[in-house]
């Protein structure tokens, strides 16, 4: 295999792709979607000036950080049931420290804070706390989360208050990174190869010095590039660099070779643009599904059925790294069964040029 020759077929599609409208529709699609829910969930609270209340009994440099921040108001009470008192009535949440927070987490102990929200003071200025309070725990080291954060509503019945807050804004990244490599893979990866099946220019790329191997490899070197590049965007734009960053990097990896692996196949099998644009919607709304369904309550077969699809793992293993919930320990199992995936995909697309060969 020409290394050389595949940089050449992939530099050449990466040029056409943003030359071609329609293509280059699909590629952006989910950063301009991404921004406009940002748009639409923005509150008064965001980025304006948060009022957060804090019990801190050890003094924290945590709470030294937020009281730097110009955007935090910052109350500090003296018990924590003055504090869930004080969100309630004045702040859109607020946090219980324990004793000797500093101590705990640079011995690497997983302490415990107890962040409490104010519901009713919507949904924009509790997705700016949560991004707050998430990047500030996460900068204490720099590294993984050094704390383990357990979410509660004030505004909930005692005994219900603590609980796993759902997070819009992650809920919505998890969607558009899924997106953004499914749409790559399974639309953009195809149409760069059947168009050149539509235009004759395979049969001229196949007898040039680029053989089957090197043109499949160029597509998806192309897929790879454009589904990173689109997904680092997303990230940037949602600050989703916090949590468990490299099994976050790790996932979109092996994502973005699954989906490139399907867009081959379906390259391969398809003939024209009009069969690309049938099929791979209907790929992508497969490959997506699991995204959509991840804050619901399944029932047990539903459930069994998306451990079917391969994206399933993916969007588990996103949501818990993007959360600081996941290493690679817990999740090793979820990338295993997506590696096997790619491998799959992969064996299916070698399975499909040999046979289109013969």
């Amino acid at each position: 295999m020409n290394w050389r020759v595949i940089l050449i077929v992939a530099r050449k599609d990466i040029i056409d792709a943003v030359k071609n409208l329609y293509i280059l529709f699909g590629l952006v699609l989910p950063i301009g979607m991404s921004l406009l829910l940002r748009l639409m969930f923005a509150g008064p609270d965001d980025p304006g000036t948060l009022t957060v209340v804090v019990y801190d009994p050890t003094g924290s440099r945590l709470v030294t950080e937020l009281r730097a921040l110009p955007q935090v108001h910052l109350l500090e009470v003296d018990s924590a049931q003055q504090l869930t008192a004080e969100v309630e009535k004045n702040a859109v949440g607020g946090l219980a420290l324990p004793v000797n927070l500093d101590a705990a987490v640079d011995a690497g102990e997983q302490a415990e804070i107890t962040v409490y929200l104010n519901h009713r003071r919507g949904g924009g200025g509790i997705a700016a706390f949560q991004r707050l309070v998430e990047q500030q725990v996460w900068a204490m080291t720099g590294q993984a989360m050094p704390a383990h954060i357990v979410w509660a509503d004030v505004t909930a019945p005692p005994g219900l208050q603590a609980e796993s807050a759902f997070r819009m804004d992650l809920f919505l990244l998890t969607m558009f990174l899924v997106m953004a490599l499914a749409m790559t893979g399974a639309f953009v990866v195809p149409l760069l190869l059947v168009e050149e099946k539509e235009k004759h220019t395979l049969e001229f790329l196949l007898i040039s010095p680029a053989g089957p191997a090197e043109v499949v490899a160029g597509k998806a070197l192309t897929g790879l590039v454009y589904s990173l590049l689109i997904a680092g965007i997303l990230i940037a734009l949602n600050q989703g660099w916090v949590g468990d960053w490299p099994v976050t990097l790790l996932a979109l990896l092996l994502g973005a070779l699954f989906m490139v692996a399907v867009g081959l196949l379906m390259g391969s099998v398809c003939r024209t643009t009009m069969h690309v644009n049938t099929w791979s919607s209907i790929v992508m709304l497969v490959l997506m599904a699991p995204s959509w369904l991840i804050a619901l309550q399944m029932p047990t077969a539903l459930e069994t059925a998306l451990r079917l699809i391969p994206t399933h793992y993916l969007v588990k293993v996103l949501k818990l790294a993007l959360t600081g919930d996941a290493s690679l320990v817990q999740v090793w199992g979820d990338l295993a069964l997506l590696l096997g995936s790619v491998v799959l995909a992969f064996a299916a697309v070698v399975w499909a040029l040999r046979r289109e060969d013969r």
